[in-house]
Order: structure tokens, then sequence, then C-alpha cells
């Protein structure tokens, strides 16, 4: 991984919501990498599927907050609290233990 790109970038949407982009997962391979992240160190349960051509979208329970994981083939892969509802900051943290993993 080029040392330059950060691991993770934040960005607000237009519903004005937080979008965590993966800058070092940004693959579909990647996709199925960070899902199995947050269903062992988060204790990630998929509620919703589905995957298509060219994009992805899986929702999970995780500590009672219902977090969005999205692949675009031409944005890459990115975390949402969709709902607004973010419990304890639950994005923040995995975006703070993400960096960790990555130094």
């Amino acid at each position: 991984m080029d040392e330059s790109l950060p691991v993770i970038t934040k960005r607000v949407n237009s519903d004005g919501r937080v979008e965590c982009h993966l800058g070092f997962s940004s693959d579909w391979d990647g996709f199925d990498s960070i899902v199995k992240y947050l269903k062992k160190y988060w204790q990630a349960s998929p509620v919703q599927t589905a995957d298509n051509i060219y994009s992805r979208r899986w929702v999970l329970i995780c500590n009672g907050v219902m977090l969005t994981v999205y692949h675009d083939s031409q944005i890459g892969n990115y975390l949402i609290v969709e709902n607004g509802e973010d419990k304890d900051n639950l994005l923040g943290q995995i975006e703070a233990d993400l960096i960790e993993r990555f130094r």
C-alpha cells in the first residue's frame, strides 16, 4: 500500500451523513475483508445484502447500530450509518481501530 494515501477519508454526503471511505480496501475482495473484520471484531451480523454487477450494499447490525457497507466499482468501499443513530460513535471507533491496525 502507498503510505502517502490515507487509510480512511471522511466526507459528508448530500443527506448530511458521514461516509468513511476505505482507501486500503477499494475492490470487491476488500469489501469481503471489511465485512469479515466487522463480524470478527465488532460482532456485526448481516441483516440485508444486495450484490449487483458493479456494486454491493450490506446492512449489518453492529453493537445495536445499523451500519451499511457499500462497494461501488468507481468509488470503492465505504461505511455509513444511514439511519443517523450512531450510538457511542461506533463509526468513529471503527475508524480509529482500522487506522491503528494499518500503522
